[in-house]
């Protein structure tokens, strides 16, 4: 399926006709990929695929990876203090903000957020909600926090979320905005952004 999206997308490219739904779609593969690539660069199963599993990096499951597997993950995949703590589902694991996953550790255990819907938002999609939809995208490596892009939708309904961690993803934000044309976004989470 991917296969043939990518054919077929190029083929519309090259002949001057393309269908700018097609760019959910490949939105949609890239973040599946890229979480996939991270999974599998610390090590992890498959089952960060399922609802109920824990992650290894928590206290109650498996013991953490030797030292030596450890040294082979990207730093900004390094599981944080709190996430070798704190009981949660992988999904948080595969972001390479460790700040932002800390945050979002933090608040889960204080039943501060709704984790279901925010997770919907940054691992799901349903393409129906068309280019409105509060969304993460890939456009570079996954484990390179700068390879990631906000939608403007994602900011305007978690941009609480990013206090103390906003830096880095607003800044990769706005360097995939500036490529395509797009108006910067200013440094900062505006008042009205605050959840």
């Amino acid at each position: 399926m991917v296969r043939n999206l990518e054919k077929q997308a190029y083929s519309e490219y090259l002949g001057g006709t393309p269908h700018p739904e097609h760019l959910l779609r490949v939105v949609q593969v890239n973040i599946f990929n890229a979480l996939a690539r991270n999974a599998v660069s610390l090590g992890l199963p498959t089952a960060w695929l399922l609802c109920e599993s824990v992650s290894p990096f928590g206290r109650i499951g498996p013991e953490l990876p030797s030292s030596t597997t450890a040294s082979f993950w990207p730093a900004s995949l390094s599981p944080t203090p709190l996430q070798a703590s704190e009981p949660h589902h992988p999904w948080i694991d595969l972001f390479p903000w460790p700040k932002l996953r800390d945050r979002i550790l933090h608040l889960s255990v204080g039943d501060l957020i709704n984790e279901d819907d925010l997770c919907h938002d940054m691992v799901e999609f349903d393409i129906t909600q068309g280019p409105d939809k509060a969304v993460l995208m890939v456009w570079g490596e996954p484990w390179d926090p700068r390879g990631w892009e906000a939608s403007t939708a994602f900011l305007k309904k978690w941009g609480w979320l990013l206090e103390g961690c906003a830096d880095v993803l607003l800044e990769a934000t706005n360097y995939w905005r500036e490529k395509r044309g797009e108006k910067k976004f200013t440094f900062g989470i505006p008042r009205q952004w605050a959840g």
